[in-house]
């Protein structure tokens, strides 16, 4: 016959800190509401793919990963048990769409300021140049044979 552990289970510390979430976001141009894509690591010990960020009334919120049943109705395939675990998610997937969106700034700054002058540019500023200078006579054919 078995025991049965009839003592209340205490709360596991990192639980009620907050589990680590390692968040990656792929912004995307907007599909209708759809805003960006999104993973999470979950503790350093299970990866959830499949998250969407999107835009409403509201402000952003999140789309948990799902599937497409029989039927045709979409089934979420993981979901938060509690609702402070959910709100630390969506808040870590919000937050990680905010900075994705600031390093893509960023790099569009970084790469206004840095522009090369494109080559069609040069190659239509450098015929002009040669059209205006002098034409300089052939070289005689002794000097050709050199």
């Amino acid at each position: 016959m078995s025991k049965t552990n009839t003592e209340p289970m205490q709360p596991d510390t990192q639980a009620s800190e907050g589990l680590k979430l390692d968040v990656t976001v792929r912004p995307i141009a907007p599909m209708g509401n759809l805003m960006a894509f999104a993973n999470v690591t979950i503790g350093d010990c299970i990866k959830i793919d499949g998250f969407r960020i999107c835009s409403g009334e509201n402000g952003l919120y999140v789309n948990m990963p799902s599937t497409q049943d029989k039927q045709g109705k979409w089934r979420d395939v993981c979901w938060p048990v509690t609702a402070d675990f959910r709100r630390q998610l969506g808040d870590a997937l919000i937050e990680g769409y905010g900075q994705a969106i600031e390093n893509l700034q960023a790099t569009l700054e970084a790469t206004r300021g840095a522009e090369k002058p494109s080559l069609t540019g040069a190659l239509k500023e450098n015929a002009g140049k040669v059209k205006t200078q002098p034409a300089k006579p052939a070289p005689a054919k002794s000097e050709q044979a050199r």
